[in-house]
């Protein structure tokens, strides 16, 4: 013999429920309640009439409907006035949870002290911010939130859908425009310089255009710093760059460069740390070329979140520059700073 199997529950049943439990409170009257906490508390049709601006008879009309809906007399009449039914106590008990959890969606701040919170925040950003950014944020950090941790990871193609989900709190860089839902701020202005080897057997103080031409080069090709606005410039501009290698990222180039004799396009602020070895020189570009602003990016989802609003306000309150750019760039040459200082 077969043991009969309960049958389970179905989606089709659980999805009826569901939209039965749906159609009851659409019906409800959620006013009427306020004539059950009322009458509770005056046992007295009159003066819950009085304390709800109504009349009498709206209210015991009320009443009739919530007996009704309730299937249970709620209040009888006693020689003590209008008292509950045990139905009516209980259904009393539980609207006053129910108002409390109300309270606090309504009227609690979600508070995050950063002095004492471990969270992780998962940041993007270009391997440029990487050098560049991070050391003083972390610096920050140890200071003023030494729990904190971050997440640092390069920036992607998916980036968008991580600031969507939450799977990512900010991303940082010279991104593309994402569409509706998302914010940014803009950090600072970046533009692009052009750097090589101190020992470079042809280029001197000065870098000339007819020199840029015709020289090898080396060009990075990575996501949010600006690259293909470089290569569209050069084309529009009909400037000739001889490529020699192409690498996919920043870190590691000073190696290259080290050792050979190509020219580089980058990053004004990566240029600046580069030349601290005395290795490196740094020259403005021999033609014009527009900057590019450097912004942080988050999702709209995220914009009241007090941990988020924590986080930005520090990267702000790091890097945040006025609207204007530096003074342009001049020619870098860090040997030769360096003697004029030991004089």
């Amino acid at each position: 013999m077969i043991d009969p199997v309960a049958p389970s529950s179905s989606p089709a049943i659980s999805d009826s429920f569901d939209s039965s439990r749906r159609q009851i409170l659409s019906n409800f009257d959620f006013r009427l309640l306020a004539v059950i906490k009322e009458l509770h508390r005056t046992r007295s049709v009159s003066q819950v009439a009085e304390r709800l601006e109504l009349t009498q008879s709206a209210i015991s009309m009320s009443l009739a409907k919530l007996r009704k809906y309730f299937n249970d007399p709620l209040f009888v009449r006693t020689s003590q006035g209008m008292e509950p039914t045990p139905r009516a106590i209980q259904i009393i008990r539980i609207l006053g949870q129910a108002e409390n959890l109300l309270l606090t969606a309504f009227d609690q701040s979600v508070l995050f002290c950063p002095q004492t919170s471990d969270r992780v925040f998962r940041i993007q950003s270009t391997d440029t911010a990487q050098v560049t950014l991070a050391p003083r944020l972390m610096c920050h950090l140890r200071e003023t939130a030494p729990s904190i941790r971050i997440d640092l990871q390069r920036i992607g193609s998916d980036t968008p859908k991580l600031l969507e989900s939450g799977e990512l709190d900010l991303a940082i860089g010279f991104l593309p425009p994402m569409g509706a839902g998302y914010c940014h701020q803009r950090l600072f202005n970046e533009r692009f310089v052009c750097a090589t080897r101190m020992g470079h057997p042809r280029i001197g103080e000065t870098l000339t255009l007819e020199e840029f031409e015709a020289e090898n080069h080396l060009a990075i090709t990575t996501l949010g710093t600006g690259h293909g606005v470089v290569e569209k410039l050069l084309d529009l501009r009909k400037v000739r760059r001889r490529v020699a290698l192409e690498v996919p990222s920043y870190l590691g180039i000073a190696s290259i460069m080290e050792v050979n004799d190509y020219l580089v396009i980058l990053p004004e602020q990566l240029a600046q740390h580069l030349t601290a070895s005395g290795a490196v020189k740094v020259f403005p570009l021999p033609f014009d070329m527009p900057g590019y602003p450097v912004m942080q990016h988050w999702h709209e989802r995220y914009s009241q979140d007090a941990s988020s609003r924590w986080l930005r306000n520090v990267m702000a309150n790091l890097f945040l520059t006025s609207e204007q750019s530096p003074p342009r760039l001049k020619p870098i040459n860090a040997a030769r700073a360096h003697a004029q200082g030991a004089r």
